[in-house]
């Protein structure tokens, strides 16, 4: 398998994963021959990249099926797009595809997290939570969490950047500076999440946590409110890893992705500091299982 620019994809090529759109519904299915009209939407709906197979007997196994990691992304977006139309939320509506992902990552947890995802640079805020959680769940399954504690974990880390959600895209996506006011307004998502967690049905205070927290540093360098060490939800400083993790290799418009080792190499740098040890550790090996 191997990872090719889209202005590099030929009609001889077959995609080895497959495309999502920002909503969650698959676009391409994997195993399907590339063609030029798929070239042409993906450039599009901006994709950077796609996977393809490089042989006949690529390894494809991933530790979540097409099917769950689509059901989840949706499940978010309709909370989401529920929650914004004014209706109450009920955020266990999606419960049964985030258990049934839980269940995969457990039972493939053999496989490692070593591809970068490939999103549109047009809007992921879904399918960054999602891959989040999901890093998330794999870290915490090294950590020798239990199925209750993993549950509570996955439900908190899948909305942690609810309130990303909030802030406008063209600040989200800008190339080139921001505002100090801009900047301000994007450090103010940590609580505009924990706001909304507050305002919904049946998560866990720990979910509000996750949001809130999930910007502070071990060292106190994090925002919103300078935490440190193991005053910050060990959940959230599984979140915190994740999050980077996911951040630093995802293409952006403003910035090319970090390669996988060079994210790895940044966050064993900052054991200690900015993260916590322990849960760099267990990132480390769910990626190369060393």
């Amino acid at each position: 398998m191997e990872r090719v620019a889209v202005d590099k994809l030929t009609t001889e090529m077959v995609l080895a994963r497959s495309i999502y759109l920002p909503d969650g519904r698959i676009l391409i299915r994997k195993n399907v021959g590339i063609t030029a009209s798929i070239i042409a939407k993906l450039k599009e709906l901006r994709f950077s990249a796609a996977y393809v197979d490089t042989a006949p007997n690529d390894e494809k196994n991933e530790p979540v099926s097409d099917l769950t990691r689509s059901d989840v992304i949706q499940s978010v977006a309709r909370l989401d797009s529920a929650f914004r139309s004014g209706k109450g939320i009920n955020f266990l509506g999606c419960k049964a595809p985030l258990q049934q992902m839980i269940s995969e990552i457990t039972e493939n947890r053999n496989i490692l997290i070593n591809l970068i995802e490939i999103r549109s640079l047009n809007d992921s805020i879904y399918s960054h939570m999602v891959q989040v959680c999901i890093i998330a769940v794999r870290v915490a399954i090294q950590m020798g969490y239990d199925q209750s504690k993993l549950f509570e974990l996955a439900l908190g880390v899948l909305f942690h950047d609810i309130g990303m959600t909030r802030i406008a895209s063209d600040i989200i996506n800008r190339i080139g500076g921001l505002t100090s006011d801009e900047v301000i307004q994007i450090k103010k998502h940590p609580k505009t999440g924990y706001d909304l967690i507050l305002q919904s049905q049946n998560l866990p205070a720990t979910a509000g946590e996750i949001a809130f927290q999930h910007h502070e540093r071990f060292n106190g360098d994090g925002y919103p409110r300078k935490l440190t060490g193991f005053n910050i939800h060990e959940y959230a400083r599984i979140a915190a890893v994740a999050d980077v993790f996911d951040a630093m290799t995802s293409e952006k418009p403003y910035r090319h992705a970090k390669t996988i080792s060079e994210t790895l190499y940044y966050l064993k740098s900052q054991k200690g500091a900015e993260f916590d040890p322990v849960v760099v550790d267990a990132l480390v090996t769910a990626v190369t299982g060393e």
